[in-house]
C-alpha cells in the first residue's frame, strides 16, 4: 500500500483505480433527491430466515400466581369498573417469582380501558417491587390518554434493574377508580433475550445495506406469519435455528462492537447512528465476553458505558456530533426500551438519526425543534412518537410528515424489491340513482407496519372481494415497499379499492403546515406519488377529529387534479366542494370499532332521507379491534334495498356527478409546479 500511495502521489492514477475497487462495495443504497425514501439493493433470492423475539416470563391476570385487593375475574383477565369495584387499591400484585436474573430487565403490563379520550385522569399506577428487600425498583402513573386505543389491550413497559439473583419480584397495578380497566397479563422480559434483539437488528442492518440477505420474523397475534411475504414476493429461504451462526457467516462484513450502557438505555439509539459507518454490532455488556471470544473475535470499537448521565445528554451529543454529518431528510423515532429490533435494522443500515424525544417535555421539545428546523422541505419522520397527536402536530408545524413504521421488521428487504408497480383499471362506477350510497374504508394504511403485518393478514380473509371496500395504504410504499404494493395490486379484486391513508405521502395535519409554499410542495409530491401508486382518494386527518381548512382543500383541488375526493375526520360534517372541482366529505364514522357501531352510524346518517335524491355515507373502521372484510360483508347484508354499497372512488364519482362535476377527471391532467406555481 505504501508503494501504491507513492505512485499515486507521483502519477495520480491510484485514485481512479481505488474507486473501481471501492465503488461496488459503497454503491449500496441510492436516494435520489426526487424520492421520499431510499432504495436498497435487490434482495438475495434466498434469505436467511430467523425468528427474533424476546424471552419473557408471563403471569395471567386471572391466574393463580397473582393476588387482588379489588376487582374481579372476567373471561381472559382481571377487571375493575367504576361504581362497582373499590378504588385506590391493588387490582394486581405478585407473583413473588425469584427466577428473574440480576441486572436490567423490563416489566410489561398488558391492559385496556373502554374510553381513551374522555379526559387525561390517572387510571393506574404500575410498579416493580423487590419483595425480598421491599424496595420499589420502578414505577409509573398511566393516564387515560396514554392508552393508544380503546377497547383493546395496550402494552406498557417499565424498565428496572434487579439488584441480585434469587430475589423475589412483585409486579403491581394500583387502580385509581377513574376508568374501566382490565389487566390481561403482566410479564418480565429477561435481559439476555432483549440484548439479542438489539444485536441481531444491527446485524441485519449492516448486512442488508449491501444486499438484503437476512429476514426476521418478529410477529405476534396481529402478524402475517413467518413465510407470508417471502412467498408473496417469490423469495426462497433457509431457516436458521442458531442466530449466532449468522455472525460467523457474515464476519467479514463486520468490524467490531459498540457497547451500549444499560444504565442509560438511550445510548442504544446513539449506537444505532454510529453502527453503519463503523460496520459494528450493537452489543449489551451481557454479550461482550461471548462476542469478543472465538469464533467471532469482534473487538470493542466504542464503549458507551458511563459516558452519559441523562437521556437529554445522549441526544444533545447526537445533535452536536453526529447530526451534522448524516442525511437530514430523515429522522427515526424509536423508544429504546421498546423498539429493540423491528425498524432498528433500517435505521442501522441508513445510519439515520434515531431519537426518542417527547414534544410534551420542555427540554426535549427544545432539542426536538433543533432537529426539525434543520431538515429540508420534503423530509420525513419515521418510526413513532411517545404520543400520537403531539408528535404529528409538531412535525406538521415544520412541514414534515410522520411515516408510521416503528414495528416494520424487514424494511431493508422490502425497500429493495422491484419498483415496477402494475396498476389495474378501476371498474366503471354504478349508475347514479336516488339511493343511500355507503362506502367502507379500513383505516391506518399510512402505517407501514400495519401494511406489512396486520393488513397482509386481513388480506387473506375469505370474504375479501365479496363487498366493495377501501383499503388505505401509504404512497411512500413506492420507495419503501414497492414489491408489497405491487402484490396488493396484483391480487386485488374489483371490490378492493386501494386509496391513500392520512394525509398523503405521510401522516400529517395539513391545517397546521407553516406556510403555503411548503403545503403546495407537500400536495404536489403527494399527487405525484398517488398517481404512480394508483390512489385517487385521500383520507385527510387534521388531528384525530378535525375537518379540512378551506385553504387546504383548495390547495388539493388546485394541485392534485387527478383526485376524485377527500375524506375528513369531522364526523358528520357533510360535504364541501373545493375550488368548484374537488369534493371533501366528512366521514359518517371516523373510527368505528364494531359491526354494531357501523350499523348505528349508517342509520344515523340515513335519518330523514325521503328517497327524492341520493345521499352519501362513508364509514371508516379501524382494524385493531378485529374489523375485517367479513364484518363489512355482514353490515352490507343487514342493509335493505334503499342502500347500495360502493367503493370509495365510486362514491366520490357519484358525489361529483350529483353535484354537476366531472365524474372522472383525466388522471393525466396538468401537474402543478410548486416552484413556478403554474
Amino acid at each position: 500500500m505504501k508503494l501504491l500511495t507513492s505512485l499515486c502521489r507521483r502519477t495520480g492514477w491510484l485514485l481512479p483505480l481505488l474507486q473501481l475497487i471501492v465503488i461496488p462495495a459503497m454503491a449500496q443504497i441510492s436516494w435520489p433527491q426526487s424520492q421520499l425514501l431510499p432504495t436498497f439493493p435487490a434482495p438475495a433470492p434466498t434469505q436467511d430466515l430467523i425468528t427474533l423475539r424476546e424471552t419473557s416470563t408471563r403471569w395471567e391476570g386471572e391466574g393463580p400466581n397473582l393476588g387482588h385487593k379489588t376487582g374481579r375475574l372476567e373471561s381472559d383477565g382481571w377487571l375493575c369498573q367504576t361504581g362497582i369495584d373499590a378504588p385506590n387499591d391493588h387490582m394486581i400484585y405478585g407473583p413473588y417469582d425469584a427466577t428473574i436474573p440480576a441486572g436490567p430487565n423490563v416489566a410489561e403490563f398488558r391492559m385496556k380501558v373502554d374510553n381513551n379520550t374522555a379526559n387525561n385522569d390517572p387510571v393506574v399506577d404500575i410498579d416493580v417491587r423487590n419483595a425480598t428487600t421491599g424496595q420499589v425498583l420502578a414505577s409509573q402513573t398511566i393516564t387515560r390518554l396514554q392508552f393508544s386505543i380503546a377497547g383493546d389491550y395496550v402494552n406498557f413497559t417499565l424498565p428496572f434493574t434487579m439488584p441480585a439473583d434469587n430475589q423475589s419480584i412483585e409486579l403491581r397495578v394500583y387502580w385509581r377508580g377513574t376508568s374501566y380497566t382490565k389487566v390481561d397479563w403482566v410479564a418480565v422480559q429477561q435481559n439476555a433475550s432483549s440484548a439479542e434483539m438489539y444485536l441481531f437488528a444491527s446485524l441485519k442492518g449492516i448486512v442488508n445495506k449491501t444486499k438484503p440477505r437476512i429476514f426476521s420474523y418478529e410477529g405476534d397475534a396481529f402478524a402475517e406469519g413467518p413465510y407470508t411475504w417471502l412467498q408473496s414476493l417469490g423469495l426462497s429461504y433457509t431457516e436458521i435455528t442458531d442466530k449466532y451462526s449468522l455472525i460467523t457467516k457474515y464476519r467479514s462484513e463486520l468490524s467490531g462492537l459498540i457497547v451500549y450502557d444499560p444504565a442509560q438505555i438511550h445510548t442504544v439509539n446513539l449506537a444505532t447512528v454510529m453502527a453503519k459507518s463503523r460496520k459494528a454490532l450493537i452489543a449489551s455488556p451481557l454479550l461482550v465476553a461471548r462476542l469478543t471470544a472465538a469464533p467471532y473475535n469482534l473487538p470493542v470499537l466504542v464503549d458507551l458505558r458511563g459516558q452519559y448521565t441523562s437521556k437529554l445528554q445522549v441526544y444533545q451529543t447526537l445533535y452536536n456530533t453526529y447530526w451534522p454529518g448524516i442525511d437530514h431528510r430523515l429522522i427515526i423515532g424509536l423508544n429504546p426500551d421498546v423498539h429493540k429490533a423491528a425498524l432498528r435494522e433500517y435505521a442501522t443500515a441508513l445510519g439515520a438519526a434515531a431519537i426518542w424525544l417527547d414534544p410534551n417535555v420542555a427540554a426535549e421539545s427544545t432539542l426536538l425543534n433543533s432537529f426539525l428546523s434543520s431538515m429540508p422541505p420534503g423530509s420525513n419522520f419515521m418510526g413513532w412518537w411517545p404520543e400520537e397527536q403531539p408528535g404529528v402536530q409538531r412535525t406538521s408545524q415544520y412541514g414534515i410528515t410522520t411515516i408510521a413504521s416503528d414495528w416494520c421488521s424487514n424494511l431493508t428487504m422490502h425497500s429493495g424489491t422491484s419498483r415496477t408497480v402494475t396498476l389495474k383499471p378501476a371498474p366503471p362506477k354504478p349508475t347514479l340513482q336516488n339511493k343511500l350510497y355507503v362506502a367502507f374504508i379500513l383505516s391506518d394504511g399510512d402505517n407501514l407496519q400495519y401494511i406489512e403485518h396486520l393488513m397482509r393478514k386481513l388480506w387473506n380473509n375469505p370474504d375479501r372481494g365479496s363487498v366493495p371496500m377501501g383499503w388505505t395504504l401509504s404512497p411512500a410504499m413506492l420507495d419503501a415497499m414497492p414489491g408489497a404494493l405491487n402484490y396488493y395490486w396484483k391480487t386485488a379484486t374489483d371490490n378492493d379499492n386501494l386509496i391513500s391513508g392520512p394525509s398523503g405521502y405521510g401522516y400529517t395535519y395539513p391545517n397546521s403546515w407553516p406556510n403555503q409554499n411548503l403545503l403546495n410542495m407537500f400536495v404536489a409530491k403527494t399527487d405525484d406519488y398517488n398517481r404512480r401508486a394508483g390512489f385517487r382518494v385521500i383520507t385527510i386527518w387534521n388531528t384525530i377529529t378535525g375537518g379540512i381548512n378551506q385553504n387546504v382543500g383548495q390547495t388539493f383541488a388546485s394541485i392534485a387534479p387527478s383526485l376524485l375526493g377527500l375524506t375528513a375526520q369531522n364526523t358528520g360534517g357533510g360535504l364541501t366542494i373545493y375550488n368548484n372541482s374537488l369534493p371533501g366529505m366528512a366521514l359518517s364514522c371516523n373510527y368505528c370499532t364494531s359491526e354494531q357501531a357501523m350499523k348505528d352510524h349508517i342509520a344515523s346518517a340515513a335519518a330523514g332521507w325521503n328517497g327524492t335524491s341520493p345521499r352519501f355515507i362513508i364509514i371508516q373502521a379501524q382494524p385493531w379491534t378485529d374489523i375485517k372484510p367479513t364484518n363489512f360483508k355482514n353490515v352490507a347484508n343487514s342493509l335493505n334495498s334503499d342502500y347500495i354499497v360502493v367503493r370509495p372512488d365510486h362514491i366520490f364519482q357519484l358525489i361529483r356527478e350529483a353535484n354537476g362535476l366531472q365524474a372522472n377527471p383525466a388522471i393525466n391532467a396538468c401537474r402543478f409546479n410548486p416552484i413556478t406555481k403554474k
